[in-house]
């Protein structure tokens, strides 16, 4: 009887820790490995975007978020000189374009879910234009600068992302960054001539320093200018401009 008892024991004892081990194993096989996100907060600001996350190992996973930025209105100011004369340039910019997010994910628990550090980096190619009015021979003209913009860099975040149900999740993220941009604008107006163009590439030059441009989200100077003309066009550049990324997002998604 001793014998039968101590058998029973050591039975019940192995199919326990056999299901024990099995525990983890039936975890990894059956909780999800990816995950198909939009992030809410994007729309806000007129973005239409994807977000795809996949587990790579029992901590981590690695994601992609892509998006295109639909146009929507920014004011933007320029003070500037033309013909000795101070011109006021202001307009209401609406840049298009799109951007892209890749990031590793470190998470405190298990993968895919619960408190997370994230490193992420972030590409944009933006087009737009600027609308601006000047006086020539008398006349009020209203033109438009073509503009494009760019920029890279990266930075860390934090998070969680939360279970909802079976396959749908929840993922709050917030984070900050710097980048290195670049911007160009144009303007070929066909009631300017070559020496339109060449008095507004020397006045640019000449009152760089002083020019007041401010930068949506940044709210600060920016004078790093360098201007060029030919016979049909006129421009300006920004070259590799610092300034900081946000990263925020309130994200739901279907897991598989």
């Amino acid at each position: 009887m001793k014998h039968q008892l101590v058998a029973v024991l050591l039975l019940a004892s192995a199919c326990s820790l056999q299901a024990q081990e099995a525990a983890p194993v039936a975890d990894a096989l059956f909780s999800p490995k990816r995950i198909v996100k939009t992030n809410l907060v994007s729309y806000g600001v007129l973005s239409i975007n994807a977000n795809y996350e996949q587990k790579v190992g029992t901590r981590t996973s690695v994601g992609l978020l892509t998006g295109f930025k639909v146009p929507s209105v920014i004011h933007v100011e320029a003070i500037g000189e033309l013909d000795g004369v101070n011109q006021t340039y202001t307009g209401d910019v609406t840049p298009e374009g799109f951007y892209t997010n890749p990031y590793f994910r470190f998470y405190t628990g298990k993968a895919m879910t619960g408190f997370y550090l994230e490193g992420f980096l972030r590409y944009y190619n933006f087009t737009y234009l600027v609308p601006y009015d000047y006086t020539k021979d008398g006349r009020v003209i209203r033109a438009n600068l073509d503009g494009t913009a760019d920029g890279f860099g990266g930075g860390m975040g934090l998070g969680v992302q939360l279970s909802l149900a079976k396959h749908f999740y929840l993922d709050f993220n917030g984070g900050l960054g710097v980048a290195n941009g670049s911007a160009h604008v144009e303007t070929n107006d066909p009631n300017l001539d070559a020496e339109d163009y060449q008095t507004i590439k020397t006045n640019i030059e000449n009152s760089a320093d002083d020019a007041d441009i401010r930068i949506m989200v940044l709210d600060r100077t920016i004078n790093t200018l360098e201007a060029g003309a030919n016979e049909t066009s006129a421009w300006a550049d920004i070259e590799n401009e610092l300034f900081p990324i946000i990263r925020l997002g309130i994200s739901v998604g279907y897991a598989f």
